[in-house]
């Protein structure tokens, strides 16, 4: 009588990690763009929620409030921002909230302000009732020249926008 043999031949084996192996290298690319893509889209968001609670904050406090921000090209802090409140003539303070970094690696998975964003000075104010006198557009960019722009209109409306 011959018995069943169970279990598998190294040949099985080696052929399983292969197609393994193979099946993984072509999932890969696709995984680091979709990571590439969620880390952009979330900046853009985090940018806009932050403009929005700029706005929220100058309308329940009566105060003027500001985002500013630092494109690629600053000297100090690239791609960060921090939102301050006016406290008197010329006096800003820093919001307890910290100032937040957009680019977190080097290389082509890096999330930036764009130097084309505007206004050119690099901060939007926001007036005591919520209007902005001077409407803008933050642009931020990533490794691989994906791109979502923050507009701001008069009103306070933010928007976000893939491009």
């Amino acid at each position: 009588m011959k018995m069943k043999q169970k279990g598998y031949s190294v040949a099985e084996l080696i052929i399983t990690l292969l197609l393994l192996i193979i099946v993984s290298a072509m999932a890969v690319p696709f995984i680091l763009g979709t990571i590439q893509d969620y880390r952009l889209r979330t900046a853009a968001w985090q940018v806009a929620g932050d403009l929005r609670l700029a706005r929220q904050k100058a309308v329940a406090s009566g105060k003027a409030y500001r985002l500013t921000y630092k494109n690629g090209a600053a000297p100090s802090d690239p791609n960060s921002y921090i939102i301050e409140r006016n406290e008197g003539v010329g006096t800003w303070t820093r919001d307890p909230a910290p100032r937040i970094y957009l680019q977190s690696l080097d290389g082509p998975t890096f999330v930036m302000i764009d130097t084309s964003s505007t206004p050119l000075s690099g901060v939007i104010n926001f007036a005591a009732n919520g209007t902005v006198p001077t409407a803008g557009t933050i642009r931020l960019v990533d490794g691989r020249g994906k791109r979502y722009d923050i507009s701001i209109n008069s009103v306070g409306r933010v928007n976000v926008a893939k491009l």
